[in-house]
């Protein structure tokens, strides 16, 4: 299960996010991705947290600075998880088991290791994990482009050998043209891979649909705020 940050960017908000997650622990163990908290100016959002960094930062110090913000908030979300009697657990980003080369503002993923997750998930009901980073060989941080929490998520889903992935947003799914706007818009109950490329909407990450698209595994965009089937994407 993956947030983004308009799920995420206060308490209130995020209880709807939970009602999701309490749901699912009724199952299955749950892994869940997270953005960074909010949108600019939000004190947590990636582009305030770049906006406090000099322009001078090297590249890797920029992804350092940015990586902060998902960090903080799986460590937000597993706390009120805590708080509410689910064995939540933060997973540090050295053990997210995605391995990248170094470039570090849109990373190449080189390697999965699902070790250190499914060792977190034996000790938890749900384990929470920093989406948009991944690590070098050398151990620095790396980023996977401007929402890449959604390539995480379908990375995680393909290191566990899970054949299906929930994206959760402010919208309840894709529509032709944007709900906010119109009230006419007609929401897609199901879309191809290559349709959703083809729509060129900024529901979801094009990595995360493409390579979904590779390793066949099925997206499914559902509401935070709501309790409908959303659209599937397979």
């Amino acid at each position: 299960m993956k947030f983004g940050g308009t799920s995420l960017s206060d308490e209130k908000v995020r209880r709807s996010a939970y009602r999701h997650i309490l749901e699912e622990v009724k199952h299955a163990k749950v892994l869940v991705v997270v953005s960074a908290m909010g949108r600019y100016p939000d004190p947590y959002a990636t582009d305030t947290l770049l906006s406090m960094g000099s322009p001078l930062l090297t590249k890797e110090e920029k992804a350092r600075l940015v990586s902060m913000g998902e960090q903080l908030s799986a460590l937000i979300v597993a706390s009120e998880l805590l708080d509410i009697g689910i064995s939540a657990y933060a997973l540090p980003f050295h053990k997210n088991g995605i391995l990248s080369d170094h470039q570090y503002e849109y990373a190449h993923v080189l390697a999965l290791s699902a070790r250190c997750v499914q060792q977190a998930l034996s000790q938890h009901q749900v384990v929470v994990a920093s989406g948009f980073i991944a690590q070098a060989p050398c151990g620095d941080v790396t980023t996977l482009g401007r929402g890449g929490s959604d390539f995480s998520a379908v990375l995680f889903a393909h290191m566990l050998g899970l054949d299906e992935v929930e994206i959760y947003t402010d919208v309840d799914g894709v529509y032709d043209i944007d709900p906010k706007v119109s009230s006419f818009a007609i929401r897609y109950e199901r879309l191809s891979y290559d349709e959703m490329l083809n729509m060129k909407v900024r529901v979801l990450h094009e990595r995360c649909v493409q390579y979904a698209k590779e390793k066949k595994i099925r997206i499914r965009l559902r509401g935070t705020f709501s309790q409908g089937e959303g659209t599937l994407i397979a």
